[in-house]
């Protein structure tokens, strides 16, 4: 029956939410999330899923309490496992491109962001989509975590990885990925399942 809940992406994104939820009960957990008010001439990205506090009032931050959450033990344990998995899956570009940063660098990388995890799930969307998936992660939540629906988007999100890699050593513009991880649907749910014991 669980299995059967998460048969399609959306089904996966409600399921997801729900034990994330269940396991992190102190936090807020919310589905499409928009990260800033539609107004007039600004684009208002909306993330698959964000863990708060969230960071939404003009001139103040949370960045202290993203300081003490990724210090708390459980959620600590919880993003290790998922830079791990991460750190696996582009272990074949490491030599190419992609130049991971420490764990710790990681977790305090975005100071003012404007919620504490944003995941981004992809199933089949367009390379240039999957490209602003990754920015909005990596800027809005102090950690940015995406989700690999399938084979292909797991191969994107590393190419594009690289690609991002690659305009830095060459001294191009780029965006600065270092808070972003990368892990399949399977992976994230094998973490969430070990996070639950």
């Amino acid at each position: 029956m669980e299995k059967k809940k998460r048969n399609t992406c959306d089904d996966y994104q409600n399921f997801v939410t729900d034990k994330l939820t269940d396991l992190f009960p102190d936090l807020s957990v919310r589905k499409e999330w928009p990260a800033f008010e539609r107004s007039l001439g600004v684009y208002a990205p909306r993330v698959d899923i964000a863990i708060g506090p969230f960071s939404i009032t003009p001139g103040e931050t949370r960045i202290f309490e993203y300081d003490n959450l990724v210090e708390d033990h459980r959620i600590n344990a919880f993003l290790r496992s998922l830079y791990e998995i991460h750190l696996g899956n582009i272990r074949n570009e490491l030599s190419q491109e992609i130049s991971p940063s420490s764990f710790n660098d990681l977790i305090f990388k975005n100071q003012n962001a404007r919620c504490f995890i944003a995941f981004e799930i992809e199933n089949t969307s367009t390379k240039k989509h999957i490209m602003g998936s990754i920015v909005n992660a990596a800027s809005l939540g102090r950690i940015g975590i995406g989700i690999a629906y399938n084979d292909s988007v797991l191969r994107t999100f590393i190419r594009i990885l690289a690609y991002l890699s690659l305009l830095k050593r060459v001294g191009k513009n780029t965006y600065d990925t270092t808070n972003f991880l990368i892990v399949t649907k399977e992976q994230f749910l094998t973490i969430l399942e070990a996070t639950d014991d």
